[in-house]
């Protein structure tokens, strides 16, 4: 597990203190100072990656710059003090291999969300059929959109059938797949591997970081523990068996 910072030296970052009835934002420029010192504080985003093998598992923290970020300093770190011949480290996102496993892995299918392109008459797509028999009733300037929730249940066949349908172009604008977990899926090489965990705040407003450790560790418990038919993300070594690597070509 490492831990490392970034910050922006000297930045005087925007603040306010939100008043809903004024009439205008008020925003200020200033240092932050800190009242018993009189130095200025400086704005850090803070990075935290559990290292296993050839794996990582990342802390994502909004507005801190992502694996990109983090990979610039790790990568400056160690040319500073190991090598300054050392390659940068350059992180890549992985997707499951097996995305039933991965489906199920994160709880299941929540609710499927799905629009008309075009209508069809083919009752092998039967997602993209129901919704034209909506815009045939509808009429034909109408936008039909469907939401399916799914209380409880395994759905994550159905899930899967969504995704095919759509990849086979069979008249759908669009189709997202929402998993308990919060994550959403919209196509089929389209979901990272990753969870969305809740962490406790401190009475000071503050994360608790030992707690974003400990669910770091248990969710490397979890991408490499195998379940009942011998399926897992990366094996005892660090290796990714389970996930395979995005391809580099915009969208991952």
């Amino acid at each position: 597990m490492i831990e490392c910072v970034s910050y922006v030296n000297g930045l005087a970052p925007e603040q306010t203190i939100p008043d809903f009835t004024a009439n205008s934002l008020p925003i200020s420029s200033v240092p932050i100072v800190d009242p018993a010192t009189g130095q200025t504080r400086q704005v850090i985003h803070s990075y935290r990656a559990l290292f296993f093998g050839q794996c990582a598992i990342i802390e994502q923290e909004k507005g801190g710059g992502g694996t990109a970020t983090l990979a610039l300093s790790l990568t400056a770190m160690l040319r500073e003090h190991v090598d300054h011949n050392l390659p940068g480290i350059e992180f890549m996102d992985v997707i499951g291999a097996d995305l039933r496993k991965s489906i199920q892995a994160a709880g299941g299918v929540e609710r499927i969300s799905a629009s008309l392109a075009t209508r069809t008459t083919n009752r092998r797509r039967p997602l993209a059929f129901r919704l034209s028999s909506l815009k045939q009733w509808a009429g034909n300037r109408a936008i039909v959109h469907a939401e399916i929730d799914f209380p409880d249940g395994d759905n994550t066949r159905k899930g899967i059938q969504a995704l095919d349908e759509y990849a086979a172009d069979s008249g759908l604008d669009s189709v997202t797949v929402y998993l308990r977990d919060g994550q959403k899926i919209t196509g089929l090489r389209k979901f990272v591997e990753k969870r969305r965990m809740d962490i406790q705040i401190n009475p000071s407003g503050s994360y608790n970081t030992s707690d974003i450790e400990d669910t770091m560790w248990n969710y490397l418990d979890e991408v490499r523990a195998p379940d009942d038919e011998g399926w897992r993300i990366i094996d005892n070594a660090g290796r990714p068996v389970g996930a395979q690597v995005i391809d580099n070509d915009g969208d991952g």
